[in-house]
């Protein structure tokens, strides 16, 4: 192949014009185009026979070790669960016989869908879906609540916290002071990646001569630690389980090409083909790496249901050298291209039954998963390729609101791929992708004590928050994710009492008594350090209860290298391979709110502290009420690079990073900050009354970390990047999002584009660690709000995800129609 080079901004990578030029010309398959036809037109539904397996499994094996216990479960589900494999497939495997569907997963979760109690078959999936199950469904359902309701987890780490703290986590959570709630089930490494260049390049069956080995060894030196002993076992059942089901689709496809004919008799015997060879051996083909990796991720998400697809991490380096081989030996890059489009769209429709708290604070009606582009290597160089641009315009062709792309932002990304980024979020126009800086992260691990060739390995979970491919990431897990600062103002602004005046916080005394605004704001960290302390005190003894009612030896074995050489489930963490990390949210409104009472009632004296708390209780109601809400809407805000403003957010955002890493976590690393979005900002303000920066109570709070209060932010996108750099969020946060919202003009020319790429290059460059983008006017919003049915494929960024505009709760298209919007 002749190649036409082209250069980014330093000499560091060659790659091919004329690839590019031919990546260009790519559309959707036939087959991709009858998924997305297919996809649209199925209905949710729930898939209810995993539980018969679960339950067959738990009864045949009482008595035994919960390790071996639950490798048997897993093994029982591949074994037998129902498969299939649809025309329009290119890669086979799904974790439903359906082309849209989602696997429930009580032996996880616990008693977690109270509609199975009810007689009318109706289970809300979703705040946007719901889906009838038929008496049989609903009879397994309820046979494996009554066998795993006493026994789960969750329940059980909930019954130890009530004998530390009484109902103290409850009532923290009814008041949206913390998240997740245990339901949601997350662990260790659950949301995280696999080691897929391993599991690529290693094979199955390399895994279990590892694990054999390690059995032998044991024995031979006479090893007395039998927990190791049944670890490793566990790891073979269900290594070989995943040998199995691989096994499995293979006979079938094998089968219906039997009765096939043409092309599809030849994809279907190609599909046996690679399926009998992987996972099981290395894969040899972009073809066998695709196949591998649905198979595997399959067998972690049969394990636990409840959880997303495994994230990709940096697919565009793991998957390049098999990639650029094929095309070299002559494989149509449409063809490869199709089989890309397969697998990115599938992970991208995922669903699940979420938890009432999950439809709060996500409000998806598909699963968050993640794929790395680009970013730079040990060596420091960027290692944006080929395969970087091809995700890239698959992703703009499907045009999902799942998967996210993550772009590695570093100051040598090439121009060429800032341009086709820029692009594809002008053809999603949901803020896919986003961009994060590469120097902040890589940094951030380093200054914590990460080796840096072990730092530039990291990649995105769900939305944004950082994490390392070769440590079990906690992120979420242990009833961890993030707690309110909104909620903690709440509490110092009504001596501890929360939302639902339960005494939740400390009683620092009656605002009205403070003399000066250092009182208040001392009270609020003494909440702060009161709340998040014990937060994390909760975490610490869920850490130690969940490991005796689960294991997940299949997340375990695929998900953390280190488990083979340790000898132990992910559920037992160790202190050398586990990470944790925690969002302290709604920074922006606690610190608006501080500085309009430092204005108004300390400063200026313009309101009393009794008559601003009056007004908030009020929630701004008559005259009164809302002369004083105007009086705090014109106290100056963050986001418009207003020093006295965004000095309160620094002052905020330095004191509670400081409050966060002065918990001992030992023997287990220091919790590390990152400030994400998710649909939280909903979920938050539920807990949250009147606030002084003008906001109604209940209302939801600020849409993203970093992002100015939808409508504060006056004086243009110039002005907001240059308050978020004031505030400096990147010296204690390892990324922090930043939402802008762009009128549909942007598209109107290249230069616009051009500009867009010079705005994020200039934020990124002085510090900026993260920034997505809205692009579409508020007027088409509107008008997808009244007419939904003809704006079903509108995606739009909400905090750290994308959705689908008319699938979102009212108060959130509220929330996005008023966002600012920018042009440049």
């Amino acid at each position: 192949m002749t190649k036409n080079i082209l250069w980014g901004h330093i000499m560091a990578r060659q790659v091919d014009q004329k690839l590019f030029d031919s990546i260009e010309q790519l559309t959707l398959s036939g087959n991709n185009l009858k998924w997305r036809e297919e996809m649209k037109a199925a209905p949710w539904r729930i898939f209810a026979e995993r539980e018969r397996w679960t339950v067959e499994s738990w009864l045949e094996t009482r008595g035994e070790d919960i390790q071996l216990r639950r490798a048997k479960l897993v093994a029982k589900v591949l074994d037998n669960i129902s498969i299939s494999i649809h025309p329009f497939d290119e890669i086979a495997g799904r974790p439903t016989p359906w082309v849209i569907g989602c696997a429930t997963a009580i032996d996880v979760c616990g008693d977690y869908m109270p509609a199975i109690w009810n007689d009318d078959g109706e289970i809300e999936a979703t705040m946007d879906a719901s889906v009838h199950m038929n008496r049989e469904d609903i009879e397994l359902l309820r046979r494996s609540a009554e066998l795993f309701r006493d026994s789960a987890a969750p329940g059980m780490v909930y019954k130890a916290w009530e004998q530390v703290t009484g109902s103290w986590a409850a009532d923290a959570e009814a008041a949206k002071l913390k998240d997740p709630t245990l339901d949601a089930s997350i662990y260790g490494q659950s949301t995280s990646v696999l080691s897929w260049r391993k599991l690529l390049t290693r094979g199955i069956e390399g895994y279990i001569e590892d694990y054999r080995a390690k059995i032998d060894e044991f024995n031979a030196c006479g090893g007395t630690d039998i927990h190791k002993l049944y670890f490793w076992r566990s790891a073979i059942i269900v290594l070989e389980a995943i040998i199995r089901h691989a096994g499995r689709y293979a006979a079938l496809a094998e089968r219906m090409a039997a009765e096939a004919v043409g092309e599809y008799k030849e994809r279907l015997e190609s599909a046996a083909a690679a399926l009998r060879h992987v996972p099981r051996f290395p894969a040899r083909t972009f073809h066998e790496a695709l196949q591998a990796m649905v198979i595997c991720n399959l067998s972690k998400m049969l394990e636990n249901p409840m959880q997303n697809n495994s994230h990709w991490g940096r697919a565009d380096q793991y998957l390049y050298d098999y990639f650029m081989a094929d095309l070299n030996r002559g494989v149509p890059l449409s063809e490869m291209a199709s089989q890309l489009a397969d697998v990115v769209g599938r992970w991208g429709t995922q669903t699940f039954v979420s938890g009432a708290s999950q439809k709060e604070s996500h409000q998806i009606n598909f699963g968050i998963n993640n794929v790395m582009i680009g970013g730079k290597d040990e060596n420091n160089q960027d290692t944006s390729n080929e395969l970087s641009y091809l995700f890239l315009h698959v992703v703009g062709l499907l045009g999902l609101s799942s998967p996210t792309v993550c772009l590695r932002w570093n100051n040598d990304v090439p121009d060429w791929l800032m341009r086709k980024a820029i692009r594809t979020n002008m053809a999603t126009r949901g803020g896919i992708p986003l961009f994060e800086n590469d120097e902040i992260l890589v940094e951030s691990f380093v200054r914590d004590g990460i080796p840096r060739e072990e730092a530039v390995q990291w990649h995105s979970l769900g939305c944004v928050y950082p994490a390392l491919p070769n440590r079990a990431e906690h992120y979420g897990a242990e009833g961890i994710a993030a707690f309110n600062l909104a909620g903690l103002l709440h509490l110092t602004l009504h001596n501890g009492r929360d939302i639902n005046g339960r005494l939740t916080g400390l009683e620092t005394g009656d605002p009205r008594a403070f003399k000066t605004f250092e009182e208040l704001l001392e009270a609020f960290l003494k909440q702060h350090k009161y709340v998040s302390h014990r937060i994390f005190r909760l975490g610490a003894i869920a850490r130690q209860v969940q490991q005796d009612y689960l294991r997940l030896p299949a997340l375990s074995v695929l998900g953390l290298e280190a488990s083979l050489e340790l000898g132990q489930d992910v559920l037992v963490p160790h202190p050398d391979y586990s990470a944790y990390g925690v969002s302290d949210r709604a920074v922006i409104d606690a610190a608006d709110s501080l500085t309009a009472i430092r204005k108004l009632v300390f400063e200026d004296k313009a309101l009393s502290m009794d008559a601003l708390l009056s007004a908030l209780d009020a929630n701004f109601a008559g005259d009164e009420g809302e002369r004083v809400r105007r009086m705090c809407i014109d106290a100056p805000k963050y986001g418009n690079d207003d020093e006295y403003a965004d000095s309160m957010v620094k002052r905020v955002s330095d004191a509670s990073a400081e409050i966060i890493h002065s918990y001992d976590n030992a023997p287990f690393r220091q919790f590390i900050i990152s400030r994400e979005g998710l649909a939280w900002h909903y979920y938050g303000g539920l807990g949250v009354g009147a606030l002084p920066d003008g906001r109604y109570a209940r209302e939801p709070l600020d849409d993203g970390a970093v992002s100015p209060m939808r409508g504060a932010d006056t004086r243009g996108p110039t002005a907001v990047i240059n308050s978020a750099l004031r505030a400096g969020f990147s010296e204690v946060s390892y990324s922090s999002v930043l939402n802008q919202k762009f009128s549909a003009s942007i598209l109107s020319s290249p230069e616009n584009a051009d500009k867009l790429i010079a705005y994020t290059n200039t934020y990124m460059q002085c510090g900026g660690s993260h920034i997505q983008y809205n692009i579409v006017d508020s007027e088409e919003l509107k008008t997808a709000r009244a007419a939904p049915e003809e704006h079903s494929d509108l995606v739009v960024r909400i905090g750290g995800f994308s959705a689908y505009f008319v699938q979102l709760s009212p108060a959130i298209q509220e929330d996005v129609i008023f966002r600012s919007e920018q042009n440049l």
